[in-house]
């Protein structure tokens, strides 16, 4: 069963519906584009309309069948359908035929530097959900396109944003911060002096 595959997923990785929940209620979006997903149906619990995209046959399998729009209509948390795209492919390479200006949110967990393929999908004033397992946020840090807009912190089941005092993330235990080409090689985040979960940025076209 297709719907069990997704369930299993999210219940191995842990449901980040509140973590959508909460990007969404911040920042007003409501077109997402997930590069890397996998099988991490929960952003179209959250939002109405998400485009995902990944390499993985099996989650192409997946996405095809109708138990995925009719998983994200039972759990959604927005009166409309679900729309759900599926695009298969690489994403350092298949982004560059999508639409560009086209999203309001681009997301990043678990799946490279996203940020680095994805910029000319977002719209003006578009955000960027990145965390530091593969040191997206730190690529996105020392993007002129991006500027820190909120950290996210996840305890006990929830997930909180904050726009207070953001000068003291992304800030190196052991400066300087390692260059783009650092990060590269490393292909993971380096330890920062105030870690969190996740971190929300925006799209800055203008300082490009």
């Amino acid at each position: 069963m297709t719907s069990r595959a997704f369930t299993d997923y999210i219940h191995h990785i842990g449901d980040r519906t509140d973590l959508f929940l909460a990007v969404a209620a911040h920042t007003g979006a409501r077109r997402a584009l997930y590069p890397g997903s996998y099988l991490d149906l929960t952003p179209s619990y959250a939002l109405p309309d998400v485009t995902y995209l990944d390499s993985d046959a099996r989650a192409r399998k997946a996405f095809a069948d109708p138990a995925a729009p009719a998983l994200a209509t039972r759990h959604r948390h927005y009166p409309q359908n679900p729309r759900i795209t599926f695009v298969p492919g690489d994403y350092t390479r298949t982004l560059t035929e999508l639409p560009a200006a086209e999203w309001d949110l681009a997301i990043s967990l678990y799946a490279g530097p996203v940020s680095e393929h994805v910029t000319r999908c977002l719209k003006p004033g578009g955000w960027l959900l990145a965390n530091n397992s593969h040191a997206d946020a730190g690529l996105a840090h020392l993007d002129p396109a991006y500027r820190l807009a909120a950290a996210i912190h996840h305890r006990t089941g929830h997930y909180r944003l904050t726009t207070d005092n953001l000068d003291r993330y992304l800030q190196p235990k052991t400066p300087p911060h390692a260059t783009r080409r650092q990060l590269h090689t490393t292909g993971k985040g380096i330890a920062y002096t105030h870690p969190t979960t996740a971190y929300l940025f925006q799209h800055a076209p203008h300082s490009m």
